[in-house]
Protein backbone atom coordinates (compact mmCIF):
# COMPACT_ATOMS: atom_id res chain seq x y z
CA UNK A 1 0.00 0.00 0.00
CA UNK A 2 1.31 3.58 -0.81
CA UNK A 3 1.05 6.56 0.87
CA UNK A 4 1.17 10.06 0.12
CA UNK A 5 3.07 12.09 1.40
CA UNK A 6 2.47 16.19 1.98
CA UNK A 7 5.06 18.80 1.46
CA UNK A 8 5.48 21.44 4.03
CA UNK A 9 3.24 23.75 2.49
CA UNK A 10 0.31 21.35 2.11
CA UNK A 11 0.61 20.22 5.38
CA UNK A 12 0.28 23.63 6.67
CA UNK A 13 -2.92 24.38 4.73
CA UNK A 14 -4.93 21.32 6.31
CA UNK A 15 -3.16 22.22 9.86
CA UNK A 16 -3.91 26.25 9.29
CA UNK A 17 -3.60 26.82 13.86
CA UNK A 18 -1.13 29.03 15.13
CA UNK A 19 0.60 28.84 18.40
CA UNK A 20 2.08 30.84 21.04
CA UNK A 21 4.86 29.78 23.52
CA UNK A 22 3.75 30.81 27.11
CA UNK A 23 4.18 30.08 30.90
CA UNK A 24 2.26 31.03 33.63
CA UNK A 25 4.67 29.88 36.43
CA UNK A 26 4.54 33.54 38.05
CA UNK A 27 1.06 34.03 37.80
CA UNK A 28 0.55 36.40 35.19
CA UNK A 29 1.00 34.88 31.40
CA UNK A 30 4.86 35.61 29.81
CA UNK A 31 5.01 34.84 26.20
CA UNK A 32 7.65 34.79 23.68
CA UNK A 33 8.18 37.24 21.59
CA UNK A 34 10.28 37.09 17.95
CA UNK A 35 14.24 37.69 18.68
CA UNK A 36 15.70 40.56 18.68
CA UNK A 37 19.72 40.57 17.62
CA UNK A 38 19.74 37.47 18.11
CA UNK A 39 18.57 37.18 21.80
CA UNK A 40 15.35 35.33 23.09
CA UNK A 41 12.66 38.05 24.00
CA UNK A 42 10.10 37.56 26.28
CA UNK A 43 6.80 39.87 26.64
CA UNK A 44 3.24 39.95 28.92
CA UNK A 45 1.18 41.25 25.66
CA UNK A 46 0.03 38.13 23.64
CA UNK A 47 -0.57 40.64 20.70
CA UNK A 48 3.95 40.60 20.61
CA UNK A 49 4.59 37.04 21.26
CA UNK A 50 5.81 35.24 18.33
CA UNK A 51 3.59 32.95 16.21
CA UNK A 52 3.78 29.63 15.60
CA UNK A 53 2.66 27.24 13.05
CA UNK A 54 1.82 23.40 13.67
CA UNK A 55 5.37 22.17 12.19
CA UNK A 56 6.87 24.32 14.82
CA UNK A 57 5.30 22.74 17.93
CA UNK A 58 7.95 20.37 18.55
CA UNK A 59 9.48 18.70 21.61
CA UNK A 60 12.87 19.70 20.70
CA UNK A 61 12.13 23.75 19.85
CA UNK A 62 10.09 24.34 23.15
CA UNK A 63 13.09 22.29 25.27
CA UNK A 64 15.35 24.77 23.32
CA UNK A 65 13.05 27.88 24.83
CA UNK A 66 13.45 26.42 28.35
CA UNK A 67 16.67 26.05 28.50
CA UNK A 68 17.47 29.78 27.11
CA UNK A 69 14.55 31.62 29.21
CA UNK A 70 15.04 29.59 32.18
CA UNK A 71 11.27 28.90 32.07
CA UNK A 72 10.05 25.50 33.17
CA UNK A 73 6.50 25.71 32.62
CA UNK A 74 6.57 27.05 29.02
CA UNK A 75 4.35 25.53 27.10
CA UNK A 76 2.55 25.77 23.21
CA UNK A 77 -0.71 27.09 23.17
CA UNK A 78 -2.78 27.83 20.10
CA UNK A 79 -4.68 30.96 19.15
CA UNK A 80 -8.32 31.24 18.95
Amino acid sequence: METKKLTAKQYLKFHPDQYVMVTHEFGAPIYVAPLMDLQIQVTPNKEEAELWSELDTSPSKLQYHIASTGYKGLKFEKVQ
